[in-house]
């Protein structure tokens, strides 16, 4: 049996290449609405797209090397679930607080993303950040 991969996933598998791995951000432009809404993840002052571009400006700030692969992909109508690997070392900016030391660090996550048009309109995340910050050393 041949699996087609559908056109939201083609979108969710070049973003996680270009703007996760590779750190090309303006990508998400490419990917999300402007008002794309954002759960589970950050804000900083940051609305829409712009959120979502910022939050991935941090990541790939304070972790360089990020790789992120998904391990599982489930698609029911106009949503996608992506169960996720992310891993990379602490050697760029601080990391909301935590200094960087260097450290590496393996996590698995969930996103969920809406699409509307081929776009991806609304985004839920999670991931252990209890597990992140003792992986990179700030619980000691």
């Amino acid at each position: 049996m041949t699996e087609t991969t559908s056109h939201n996933r083609r979108v969710l598998e070049h973003y996680y290449e270009e703007c996760l791995n590779k750190g090309n951000l303006d990508a998400v432009y490419e990917k999300a609405i402007p008002d794309h809404i954002s759960h589970g993840t950050r804000a900083d002052g940051f609305d829409g797209v712009e959120h979502l571009r910022e939050w991935v400006r941090i990541q790939r700030e304070s972790f360089p090397d990020l790789h992120v692969v998904v391990e599982d992909w489930i698609e029911q109508g106009d949503k996608i679930v992506q169960r996720f690997t992310a891993r990379g070392s602490h050697s760029g900016a601080e990391y909301y607080g935590i200094p960087a030391s260097g450290r590496s660090f393996e996590i698995s996550g969930i996103v969920i993303d809406h699409f509307v048009d081929g776009k991806i309109v609304e985004s839920w995340f999670s991931m252990d950040g209890m597990e992140l910050a003792q992986q990179l050393g700030a619980l000691g």
